[in-house]
């Protein structure tokens, strides 16, 4: 069973599984999140329309059955068993779609069927589309590792449908394989194995989650298809018959680094894959079997890259011939990096980056730092630490089986938080006319950064307070805070217009530590 050959349609399945994994890794956006809800919408469309093709299968094969019941009948009975298993896992899939709605949003599943018996889609039933609690709880249960709660169970379910649709196939297994996306190995970011249930369910936002569900239900048409489909070509000599034939090339990325191979996969849709064809691409003859052939052009050239040939395909009175074209672009390797505040590291705070490798998944992309320490966050996002003036580079990795690649780098400036500026009611450094009411009503003193975009708690930390009055000083009454004491406030009630308060020594504590401030001369008025 797990050697035979993939139909064109399970390899696409498969590619599908490892967009939607990249996603899931993603701080998601508010595009994201409609994206997912898009993709969510168009595979509830398709699993729509391939149920109809499904239910096809089935009336063809029923009307052959009741044409000829003796040579039908067996192969028939099993297609029933294949579509009361489908129906039944099918529907387990779905109850647990309105389950996870009905549990994030803390509403009774018939609340939850209602509203979408009223025409409501998703969007408008799910409140926080972003929730990945929920869902984890809802899936996983307490466990980390996926061994108990839904996501196992539902494990468990696939893998008893698969083993009951192998034995319905008896000895036929070689010419379909019923792929259900559970027996892959999966690793978290370290590297270390995890299960499939941690793999798709665990910190997963709801509407990700929904997805997967759908995409799960697509693979459970697929596979009740292709067995429903092969039980019925083993009951005629002749198979299944085919009236459109198209040619069809399924690169696995239209975007390649230079440097790297292009990959695809041309096949003929719909054809028998019995079948042996031959594509010719610039005067090349390549031969494959089940109706696919792989092909490798190594990407040496940047730009955009044309692939056209024939495919000639067997027939009972000699071959025939269909053409086909396609295009895809060869990228010379770059890096995106890019400080979200600025293009300027300050020392003492988190300094939030994007880092991403053009054409690059955020799994095999490593992110260095030559000055500082750099920690992951999110996917594709970091946090960045500096401790000394000058310049530091951000250079973005290609991790992959051949070893790790330089993408590409970016300099930044690494600088001190800039000083703040001590204000007393909107008055700041230098000499300043203020009403004494006002003065005292302010309360003390505050720091402002002015234009810094970083979110800092920066506090007036001491300073100094002495008043000039009648041509005599007040001696020097000291704060350990951005306060007026009591006794400064005393003083400040007792002066006159043309007086002066002379406030020094203001410190400020910083991430990196204390800063001296200007002084403040008030001029009372």
């Amino acid at each position: 069973m797990s050697g035979a050959k993939e139909t064109p349609r399970q390899k696409m399945i498969g590619m599908m599984y490892l967009v939607l994994t990249a996603m899931l890794a993603l701080n998601v956006s508010v595009e994201i999140l409609k994206s997912f809800i898009i993709v969510n919408d168009a595979i509830e469309e398709s699993n729509a329309n391939f149920e109809q093709k499904v239910n096809a299968t089935y009336a063809q094969f029923e009307k052959a059955y009741l044409n000829n019941p003796d040579k039908i009948g067996e192969a028939w009975e099993k297609a029933r068993y294949v579509r009361h298993i489908s129906d039944s896992v099918s529907k387990i899939v779905s109850d647990l779609k309105i389950g996870l709605i009905a549990f994030c949003e803390n509403e009774p599943i018939d609340t939850i069927n209602a509203q979408f018996a009223r025409g409501l889609d998703i969007e408008s039933i799910i409140g926080r589309q972003d929730n990945y609690d929920g869902p984890t709880l809802y899936f996983m249960g307490q466990s980390e590792t996926g061994a108990s709660g839904r996501a196992h169970d539902l494990f468990n379910t696939l893998n008893w449908y698969r083993n009951r649709l192998n034995e319905q196939l008896g000895n036929d297994t070689s010419k379909v394989r019923v792929d259900l996306g559970i027996d892959g190995k999966f690793y978290d970011a370290g590297g270390n194995s995890k299960r499939w249930e941690a793999q798709y369910f665990q910190h997963t936002i709801i509407v990700a989650c929904l997805t997967i569900l759908n995409k799960i239900q697509t693979s459970l048409l697929n596979s009740e298809h292709d067995v429903v489909a092969q039980l019925f070509a083993g009951t005629s000599d002749e198979g299944i018959n085919f009236d459109n034939v198209e040619a069809r090339i399924l690169p696995k990325s239209t975007y390649v680094l230079q440097g790297s191979n292009y990959e695809a996969e041309i096949f003929v849709a719909g054809y028998d894959s019995k079948s042996k064809i031959s594509v010719n691409i610039d005067g090349h003859t390549q031969t494959g079997d089940s109706g696919v052939v792989s092909i490798k052009r190594p990407a040496t050239t940047v730009g955009e890259q044309i692939i056209r040939g024939t495919i000639r395909i067997p027939t009972n009175f000699g071959s025939k011939d269909y053409t086909f074209e396609s295009s895809y672009t060869v990228a010379a390797p770059i890096a995106t990096v890019s400080a979200e505040k600025m293009n300027v590291f300050y020392i003492g705070v988190d300094n939030d980056v994007s880092a991403l490798g053009g054409g690059l998944t955020d799994a095999n992309t490593v992110v260095k730092i030559s000055n500082g320490t750099i920690s992951k966050t999110s996917a594709g996002r970091y946090n960045v630490r500096v401790t000394t003036p000058g310049k530091t580079t951000v250079s973005v990795y290609r991790d992959s089986k051949e070893g790790t690649q330089l993408i590409g780098s970016k300099e930044f400036r690494v600088k001190r938080v800039p000083d703040p500026v001590a204000k007393i009611n909107g008055q700041k450094e230098g000499i300043r006319n203020l009403d004494k009411n006002i003065f005292v009503g302010a309360g003390g003193l505050i720091a402002n950064l002015k234009d810094f975009d970083f979110d800092l708690n920066v506090r007036i930390s001491s300073f100094k307070l002495q008043i000039s009055r009648s041509g005599e000083l007040t001696a020097n009454m000291n704060s350990n805070g951005n306060r007026f004491t009591p006794d400064m406030e005393a003083q400040i009630r007792r002066c006159k217009k043309g007086d002066k308060v002379f406030i020094t020594e203001i410190t400020a504590q910083m991430p990196d530590g204390k800063r001296d401030l200007g002084d403040m001369v008030i001029s009372i008025l």
